[in-house]
């Protein structure tokens, strides 16, 4: 763990803020891992601490008391969790984990927003990016009750590798079938489908992307709104 900013910053976020903004924040910020399957924010309870994702990938999940649950949103160095306290709220109804292990620099709740009362133009770049969430999470809402199985894996592939380092992808079938919230016998055959057309490769753990352009093709329209408002949003 560390309290000093590294250069160059990879949170999008952060690295677009103004000298002023930053240096309203930075005093707060510490460095420290992130461990894969670490809660960041568990539903109902206080929030003690904000995100900002410098590597590795945040699932936003949503669940029902009976225990189903669905992820509706996921966050890299495009972003941060939880923007709820952008909305002075200091807690979450949805629990937010670590996907893929990385780093992030944290900030407590009450530094956070002290800078955000102090600064028309933090509170404004962040609220940019809240919207840019909302969209994402729209846009998962409205994939899943409209697109078809092989549409919504080509969508949350492309929405992880967005977020990774590098083409491989490390996770399991299990893992898309939670967050899909599909059987993971139909994640299977449509992972086979898209390998026996070379547009991604599989082996133990690792899901490996051979052809982007043709897995855009396949998600259609159902990605790449959220994507741009992201990008302009940092």
């Amino acid at each position: 763990m560390q309290s000093v900013i590294t250069k160059p910053l990879r949170n999008r976020l952060l690295a677009a803020l103004s000298g002023s903004d930053a240096a309203l924040l930075t005093p707060h910020l510490v460095l420290v891992d992130l461990e894969k399957h670490q809660i960041l924010i568990e539903p109902g309870e206080e929030m003690q601490f904000c995100w900002f994702i410098e590597a590795g990938i945040a699932s936003i999940v949503a669940g029902t008391l009976r225990g189903d649950q669905t992820e509706v949103g996921l966050v890299g160095c495009d972003g941060m969790v939880d923007v709820a306290v952008l909305h002075t709220l200091n807690h979450s109804s949805l629990r937010v984990f670590v996907q893929a292990a990385g780093q992030a620099y944290r900030i407590q709740i009450a530094a956070i927003q002290g800078a955000l009362q102090r600064s028309e133009t933090l509170r404004s770049e962040l609220l940019r990016y809240s919207h840019a969430l909302l969209v994402q999470v729209s846009s998962t809402t409205l994939a899943n009750a409209s697109c078809t199985l092989e549409e919504r894996l080509a969508r949350w592939l492309l929405m992880y590798h967005d977020r990774s380092d590098g083409d491989d992808l490390f996770m399991t079938h299990e893992i898309l079938s939670l967050m899909l919230n599909v059987r993971r016998a139909g994640v299977s055959l449509t992972l086979k489908s898209l390998q026996t057309r070379s547009i991604l490769s599989s082996r133990r753990g690792v899901i490996a992307i051979t052809d982007r352009l043709a897995l855009e093709k396949i998600a259609g329209d159902g990605y790449g709104v959220a994507e741009k408002l992201s990008a302009s949003s940092a």
